[in-house]
């Protein structure tokens, strides 16, 4: 059994240390003292000394250790997720006043999945770039959650994503339209079909993105309603690696028509006629509702929008 922490009431009249519940976070992130005191830049005695403080504040256990392993209790959990609304709430009211600034100077945070990350806003981000070069460009490609929990937190300040976001502080607006294809190299036996039936695949090597994909999860629960399998497969982190292999003649892939357009116009890869195949799906662009848009977010996605004009859907 632990030992009790001890429990000041005092403590509730003032507000907890902002830099403990951010060193608080380190450790929840990693688990490991070590690694957040160099996320955080501390040494890892005063992250403990961090962690305690709080626990003592709170009057409860915020980890534990099990073995070697540090796991989080019900109660950090609970920290957890009102420190990142906190945080996050901070750095908006600080951000809602220097949006005043001008868009010629300040800093943007882009986060995106894989599908626009990798084939729609490079070209849009050196636009910008090349309009805006003192300000300061933050850019990420990450899953769909990871972007999602980036836009929670305050890391980001706008998202762009081919998946429906859960969180209810986000806004959500289609963007453009995207539509997931199959491919495969011209030397394939399959490059010259015209006419191919999802459960006939099943025998084929895939080669796969990671679970997890918005892409792949799309496809997945497509060629399932078909009754169709994926039951030889390669699975990689990169779709540009896909691509790689199945241009090598190893295998077909799925992908957003967006990574596909030079491979196909210079006949490095086919696409498939895959009987019934019409998987369409919006790109969001996607902020936290209580997120201002400052001057330079709005030249950003002026950009975007004008990049775009061909793609872009019909606001509801």
């Amino acid at each position: 059994m632990h030992n009790a922490i001890p429990y000041h009431a005092n403590y509730l009249w003032y507000p907890m240390n902002l830099h403990n519940l951010r060193t608080f976070l380190a450790v929840r992130k990693h688990l490991n003292y070590t690694r957040a005191a160099e996320e955080v830049c501390l040494t890892q005695p005063a992250v403990s000394r961090q962690v305690r403080q709080l626990e003592e504040e709170l009057g409860v256990r915020l980890f534990e250790q099990i073995g070697k392993s540090l796991h989080m209790t019900d109660a950090g959990e609970t920290l957890a997720a009102e420190a990142e609304k906190l945080l996050g709430a901070m750095e908006r009211t600080a951000e809602a006043v220097r949006s005043h600034r001008s868009a010629e100077r300040g800093s943007i945070r882009i986060g995106a999945s894989t599908t626009p990350g990798f084939y729609l806003l490079p070209d849009l981000l050196g636009s910008f770039h090349h309009r805006f070069p003192k300000v300061a460009l933050h850019y990420i490609v990450e899953n769909s959650l990871r972007i999602e929990q980036a836009l929670v937190r305050n890391e980001l300040d706008l998202g762009f994503v081919g998946a429906h976001l859960a969180n209810e502080n986000l806004v959500l607006r289609p963007l453009l339209e995207d539509e997931i294809v199959c491919f495969t190299s011209p030397s394939h036996r399959l490059a010259k079909a015209r006419n191919i039936s999802p459960g006939s695949l099943g025998e084929e090597l895939w080669i796969l993105r990671e679970k997890g994909s918005a892409t792949r999860r799309l496809f997945e629960e497509w060629l399932s309603s078909r009754e169709g399998t994926m039951r030889n497969a390669i699975e990689l982190t990169c779709p540009e690696t896909c691509k790689a292999l199945v241009k090598a003649g190893i295998g077909i892939s799925f992908i957003s028509i967006h990574g596909l357009r030079s491979e196909i116009r210079a006949r490095r890869l086919v696409r498939l006629p895959v009987r019934g195949m019409s998987l369409k799906r919006p790109i969001f662009l996607a902020r936290h509702s209580e997120k201002r848009i400052s001057p330079v977010m709005q030249s950003f996605l002026e950009i975007v929008e004008s990049g775009l004009p061909k793609l872009t859907l019909p606001r509801d």
